[in-house]
C-alpha cells in the first residue's frame, strides 16, 4: 500500500531547464568559453551543479570548475525564482495527494538553498522536508536521503513512491527499495527512458494515482 510520495524537483515537478542553461551560459561567457543551446542542457542535468558545469565546460578547461561554479551561483541566486513553472497537472496532483492524506517530500541533486527556495515559492507548506545537494546526505542515486525521508514521513521504503525523470531517479528508487515512477515530460527524452529497465513510466501526473491505487 502506497502511503507517501517522494519527488525529484527539476524536470519532475518544475521546468527549470531555461534558468539552468542561462546560469551555465553566463558562467561560460564570463570565462570566454563557447555556450550551449537550452536543448543541449537536457543531457547535462541530473547529477548536481558541479556535474552540469563539468559537462558544459570544454574538455580541456575542466580545471575552471571552481570559477564556473562561483559565476553560476552568482547568476542563479539572482534569477532562481524568475520563472519556475510547475508542469501541467502537477499542482492538481499535489492537491489530490494532500486530500488523500499522503505525505510528500523532495529529494533532488539541486543545491539545498535553491531547492528550498523554489519549493517554498511554488509549493508553500506542501512538503514534509526537502533534501538537496549539500543537505547532509550523499547525492542521488545513493538512497540515504530517500530512506531518511521515508522515516521522516513514518512509512516503510516499500510503501513509498519515488518519482523522477531520469536514470538517476530510477536508480535511487531501486537502491532505496521504493516503487519507482518515471515521468516522460521531464529533461530526459522519452525514447531514452523507454530503454531503461523501468517499473512505471507515465505521460501525465494524474497517472500516478492509478499506480497508488494498484499498490
Amino acid at each position: 500500500m502506497v502511503k507517501a510520495v517522494i519527488f525529484d524537483l527539476d524536470g519532475t515537478l518544475i521546468d527549470t531547464i531555461e534558468e539552468l542553461a542561462n546560469a551555465s551560459n553566463y558562467a561560460l561567457t564570463h570565462l570566454g568559453f563557447p555556450t550551449w543551446n537550452i536543448s543541449d542542457y537536457r543531457g547535462f542535468v541530473g547529477n548536481g551543479i558541479t556535474r552540469l558545469l563539468l559537462r558544459s565546460l570544454p574538455e580541456d578547461k575542466q580545471d575552471y570548475i571552481d570559477e564556473a561554479r562561483a559565476l553560476f551561483n552568482e547568476y542563479y541566486t539572482e534569477h532562481v525564482l524568475d520563472t519556475t513553472p510547475a508542469y501541467d497537472g502537477i499542482m492538481e496532483l499535489v492537491e489530490e495527494l494532500r486530500r488523500r492524506g499522503l505525505p510528500m517530500a523532495i529529494n533532488t541533486n539541486k543545491a539545498q538553498p535553491f531547492a528550498e527556495a523554489i519549493a517554498n515559492k511554488v509549493f508553500p507548506g506542501v512538503f514534509v522536508k526537502v533534501i538537496g545537494d549539500e543537505g547532509g546526505y550523499e547525492r542521488k542515486p545513493a538512497p540515504d536521503a530517500a530512506l531518511h525521508l521515508a522515516e521522516k514521513m513514518g512509512v516503510k521504503p516499500s510503501e513509498c513512491i519515488f518519482m523522477g525523470d531520469s536514470t538517476v531517479d530510477l536508480e535511487t528508487a531501486k537502491n532505496a527499495g521504493m516503487i519507482s515512477v518515471l515521468c516522460s515530460w521531464g529533461f530526459a527524452y522519452k525514447e531514452v527512458l523507454e530503454r531503461l529497465d523501468y517499473e512505471n513510466l507515465i505521460d501525465h501526473p494524474s497517472e500516478i494515482l492509478a499506480i497508488i491505487e494498484k499498490n
